[in-house]
């Protein structure tokens, strides 16, 4: 009779177990895709701290257009502060930059703060290299999600 009662017991915990869970609808994962961004920038005195280009993009998508950085507070020569606008004629891409100038190539880190238009929900981060002095291009690589 004792095993009954003990059978019984396991039984309804299982069955409660699963009708509870059964109802929480599943959060759904967010699905990170590898991306490049490349930004050749053109070193313009006459335009300083405010430097035009253009970008593509692929991985994640395909994408290409206008690109201006701003050339944000740089520390000590060894870090620095940018903005990138990446527009084209479906939107905008705003990306945030932390740059280190003590290695060579200069690296970094970047993280997609905005967009509009068909970006509007587009996030997205990963690290940077540059080169240049005369020609600045950025290549961003990590993913969207």
């Amino acid at each position: 009779m004792k095993q009954n009662k003990f059978y019984s017991a396991a039984i309804a915990i299982i069955l409660i177990g699963f009708f509870t869970t059964g109802w929480v609808s599943p959060t759904p994962a967010h699905h990170r895709t590898p991306v490049t961004i490349t930004c050749p920038f053109t070193f313009d005195e006459g335009t300083y701290p405010l430097f035009p280009g253009t970008f593509t993009i692929s991985g994640a998508f395909e994408a290409s257009g206008d690109a201006t950085m701003l050339y944000g507070p740089n520390f000590n020569g060894i870090r620095a502060h940018c903005t990138i606008t990446l527009t084209d004629e479906f939107g905008t891409i705003t990306i945030h930059e932390e740059c280190q100038f003590a290695s060579n190539p200069h690296k970094g880190r970047w993280e997609i703060v905005s967009g509009s238009g068909d970006y509007a929900n587009l996030h997205g981060n990963g690290s940077l290299t540059m080169s240049g002095p005369d020609e600045l291009e950025e290549d961003l690589v990590g993913f969207i999600y």
